[in-house]
C-alpha cells in the first residue's frame, strides 16, 4: 500500500469526537496526526425551536449547514414536551422538506434515517440559497450554532423566504491538554481547518502560549473557502483547499499537493 504523506506531522483541530475520519484516513496514508482539537460544542435552551417543531407542516423546507446542527436537532427531538403539545408519534414522519449544504450533513441526516431532498453541487451556504428554487412567500426553518455565517439567511431572505433561524448550540475555544500542547510545540509540518471557528480557536490558543514560531513553515490546508477567507483574515497564507468541500476532498488535496512538492524537489 502506498503512503504519500509518510513522515508528514499533521496537526488536526476538528473536536474529539469529529477527528476520527480525518485522522483514520491520513494515517492510513503514512502522516502522524497531532490531535489538537479547538472546538467544543455546547448546547442552548432553544425556545424558538420548540415552538417551531409544534407546526412543523408549515415550513416548506428545513436547511441544515452542518452535521452539528443535525446532531443538536435531534437531541432536541428527544427531550421536552413539544411532541404531546403538536400530538405527533413520530417527528421524523412530519419533517418538511430537508436541504444541506454538503455531503457530511447528508450522511449525518442518513443515519437518523432522514433522506435529502436538495444538496448544492458546490457546498456552500450561499449556493444552497440562490439554488434552491423559488422561495418567495416559503417559510424555512434553520437551525444551527450561534455563530452560523449570515450569508444564507440575507440571501433567502433577499429572494422572498420567511427564514425562521433558531439557535441550537454554541461553539466555543477547547481547553488542550497539557500533553496536546507539549506535542504541539514540537512543530507540525502541514495545519489543517474545517471551519471559520477552528481558524480563530487555534491562533487564540496558540499565539499567547507563543508557538507560532515552530509552524513558521507547515503548510495551511483547509476544506473550503470560508475557512481559506478565515485563514487569510488573520494572514494564514493558504496554500491547499480541495475542488470538493468534504474530508475526503482534503485528503485528496493533501496528498496530490504533496506528491507535486516531493516531485518539484527530487524526493
Amino acid at each position: 500500500m502506498q503512503r504519500p504523506l509518510l513522515g508528514k506531522r499533521i496537526v488536526v483541530t476538528r473536536s474529539p469526537d469529529q477527528a476520527g475520519e480525518l485522522c483514520a484516513r491520513l494515517e492510513a496514508l503514512g502522516a502522524q496526526c497531532i490531535r489538537f482539537p479547538v472546538i467544543d460544542f455546547v448546547p442552548l435552551p432553544a425556545p424558538e425551536l420548540d415552538a417551531a417543531l409544534t407546526q412543523l407542516d408549515q415550513y416548506t423546507w428545513l436547511i441544515f449547514t452542518s452535521a452539528n446542527a443535525v446532531r443538536f436537532f435531534f437531541r432536541r427531538l428527544e427531550i421536552g414536551d413539544w411532541r404531546l403539545e403538536a400530538n405527533l408519534q413520530s417527528p421524523i414522519s412530519n419533517l418538511p422538506c430537508i436541504a444541506v449544504v454538503g455531503s457530511a450533513t447528508q450522511q449525518a441526516l442518513a443515519e437518523k434515517g432522514v433522506s435529502v431532498d436538495f444538496m448544492p453541487d458546490e457546498f456552500t451556504g450561499e449556493q444552497l440559497a440562490m439554488c434552491l428554487g423559488d422561495v418567495a412567500g416559503q417559510r424555512i426553518l434553520l437551525p444551527r450554532a450561534s455563530i452560523g455565517r449570515p450569508e444564507i439567511v440575507n440571501l433567502l431572505r433577499e429572494r422572498g423566504a420567511l427564514v425562521d433561524e433558531v439557535v441550537l448550540y454554541e461553539t466555543v475555544t477547547a481547553v488542550p491538554t497539557p500533553k496536546a500542547l507539549a506535542e504541539l510545540e514540537k512543530g507540525a509540518d502541514i495545519l489543517t481547518f474545517t471551519s471559520p471557528s477552528s481558524v480563530r480557536n487555534f491562533l487564540a490558543i496558540v499565539r499567547p502560549e507563543g508557538f507560532l514560531k515552530p509552524f513558521g513553515s507547515a503548510l495551511v490546508a483547509v476544506i473550503g473557502p470560508s475557512t481559506a477567507a478565515e485563514a487569510e483574515k488573520y494572514s494564514l497564507r493558504v496554500d491547499i483547499m480541495p475542488q470538493e468541500y468534504t474530508i475526503e476532498g482534503l485528503v485528496t488535496a493533501l496528498v496530490a499537493y504533496v506528491g507535486e512538492r516531493r516531485l518539484e524537489i527530487g524526493d
